[in-house]
């Protein structure tokens, strides 16, 4: 897949999707000191662009021809560390559904804060994709379920041309790991007690402490630790420490134990507590902040997903906190890109979600027949590469022209139709069933009628 990646900042989100396999062919930002880290740490096809104007580079995206355009449009306005007051940056959200809309590549792929998905400029933007035949998954996901040691909360939207809505939700929940991602996780056992088991890539770690659970065990994988292994000596003093001090937004807790992820990295999270703070404390820290340790600049580099040995180059220690906190986590992006490879290559199909077996019931079919209707459903969806269309009478025009589907017998084919037009009733009646859930809560709602005459008295 060919990518164009809008907002790029620093190169985060790239970063994840090459490491994907996913080829971005070029990427974008209005802030040249940001162009300068991208070009220095994944390559020379970053530029600055006035993003405040898509219109003018939207010509230069479409001779590129991509398969997925991407992006985490400013936040700002969103942020619950900002007055969340939407202005000039939430019409970006915009601006990029217009970018979407008028390149038309098969997928596209937005990340914002998890605040963006209630804003106004979000609607705006989704009826515009929507009108222009997108499906859309729309998720809020926790970085530390995907590879970063970080409770970060951001929504995601990924789309697909032509795709129902909720195409690829299951796919991506499928992606999360079990467990939150903590910082010992992360940072492995840089103390004492300690055993090494090679990892296969440089992205994974290689040296577990014995009262963690250990990786999968492979012929010839546990070794005793090198003499040429040199743990991060800060990576050492946070988890001999025990606790870290992450500078608060809104009153949060601002001690975390190495145990559990950090919180969102932000440009002062590298800042040690303050007399404020200091003074008073949130009850439920589980430490003295004053005894904690901090995270270096390095180390929020690292967790933000950075790898390490990548060069940072800026005139102030600000403009390069203020980059790796704007960033995409590359682990997070690399997750999603290769769910979304998965997808685009046929390899995965939506899970067939709801009480869907209930419903084939109620309309008389025993539960064995419905098995063999939710199944028939599967085996066309596999047909199909795994799309799942928004309109029926494209999906069984797809149907007839999948490789292989005319060697199937007569009555195996008319069952896959059949299966394939019950399953797109099913998902018609839980939207018509979720459209009256929110007219009879509406109509709940009692409505004070004020006359003309009460309301020139109140003014």
């Amino acid at each position: 897949m060919r990518a164009v990646e809008l907002f790029c900042g620093a190169g985060g989100m790239s970063r994840g999707l090459i490491d994907a396999g996913i080829d971005v062919v070029r990427a974008y930002d209005a802030w040249p000191v940001a162009v300068e880290n991208y070009r220095a740490n994944i390559g020379p096809h970053a530029e600055v662009a006035d993003l405040k104007n898509l219109l003018s580079i939207i010509p230069e995206i479409s001779l590129l021809k991509p398969d997925l355009i991407c992006g985490g449009p400013p936040c700002q306005d969103y942020s619950l560390a900002g007055r969340r007051e939407e202005g000039e940056n939430a019409s970006l959200t915009v601006a990029f559904a217009i970018a979407i809309t008028a390149v038309r590549p098969r997928w596209f792929m937005m990340e914002n804060v998890a605040q963006a998905s209630r804003s106004k400029a979000w609607a705006d933007a989704r009826n515009m994709l929507k009108r222009a035949g997108y499906g859309l998954s729309e998720s809020t996901l926790t970085a530390s379920r995907y590879g970063v040691p970080q409770d970060r909360k951001r929504f995601f939207c990924i789309g697909r041309l032509g795709e129902r809505d909720g195409f690829l939700l299951s796919a991506v929940a499928n992606a999360a790991s079990s467990e939150p991602m903590t910082l010992r996780d992360f940072f492995g056992s840089a103390v004492a007690d300690t055993v090494y088991f090679p990892a296969r890539s440089s992205a994974r770690r290689s040296v577990w402490s014995s009262d963690e659970p250990a990786p999968t065990i492979r012929e010839r994988s546990i070794r005793p630790i090198p003499e040429s292994f040199q743990p991060h000596l800060a990576d050492a003093a946070l988890l001999e420490n025990g606790y870290v001090f992450s500078r608060p937004v809104r009153g949060g807790r601002g001690v975390r134990t190495v145990d559990e992820p950090f919180p969102t990295v932000t440009r002062t999270s590298w800042e040690r507590p303050g007399p404020k703070y200091l003074n008073d404390p949130h009850p439920r820290d589980p430490a003295p902040a004053a005894s904690t340790a901090a995270l270096t600049r390095e180390q929020a580099s690292r967790i933000q997903g950075f790898p390490s040995d990548w060069r940072w180059i800026a005139k102030t220690q600000r403009d390069i906190l203020q980059m790796i906190a704007n960033a995409v986590p590359a682990p997070v992006a690399k997750a999603l890109g290769e769910v979304i490879l998965a997808r685009h290559h046929g390899y995965t199909a939506p899970a067939i979600e709801g009480r869907f077996l209930d419903w084939l019931e109620c309309r008389g079919r025993k539960r064995a027949t419905a098995r063999n209707v939710k199944a028939n459903v599967n085996r066309a969806r596999r047909l199909l590469g795994g799309r799942s269309f928004a309109e029926i009478a494209m999906e069984l025009a797809a149907l007839e022209a999948a490789s292989g589907f005319h060697y199937l017998s007569k009555g195996t084919r008319s069952d896959l139709r059949q299966a394939l037009m019950l399953h797109a009733e099913f998902e018609a009646s839980k939207t018509t069933r979720a459209k009256r859930s929110k007219t009879t809560v509406a109509a709940a709602v009692p409505v004070e009628i004020i006359s003309d005459a009460e309301l020139a008295k109140a003014a």
